[in-house]
């Protein structure tokens, strides 16, 4: 384990606690906006640091994807509500199974 000392300062100057292990998946929302407010939502997400990216499934409905580490969904559903006072879009949870993982094999009695 590495030394205390080598972790990141955090803010305000506590240290970050060690890395988190990586998820076996990414978190995932399905969110819902204008097509002319895609490239503000785009500015305004970027303002957050690599919280999050999205993709754009459907462009002529503005369908997109939005996808982050599952350790920060706090920060990124935070994110969305200042975002939403500038901008209006739902957010909603991801409706599709995560085929790329595959299911824990079930116990055999």
């Amino acid at each position: 384990m590495p030394h205390p000392a080598l972790y990141r300062m955090g803010r305000a100057g506590r240290r970050a606690g060690p890395p988190l292990r990586p998820p076996r998946r990414s978190g995932r929302l399905l969110l819902r906006l204008t097509p002319e407010h895609i490239a503000l939502f785009r500015f305004l997400l970027e303002a957050y640091d690599n919280l999050a990216y999205f993709t754009v499934l459907e462009r002529r409905t503005a369908l997109l994807k939005l996808v982050f580490s599952p350790q920060r969904e706090r920060a990124v559903r935070r994110a969305l509500a200042e975002m939403a006072r500038s901008l209006p879009f739902t957010a909603e949870d991801w409706p599709l199974p995560d085929l790329s993982v595959p299911p824990e094999p079930a116990d055999r009695a």
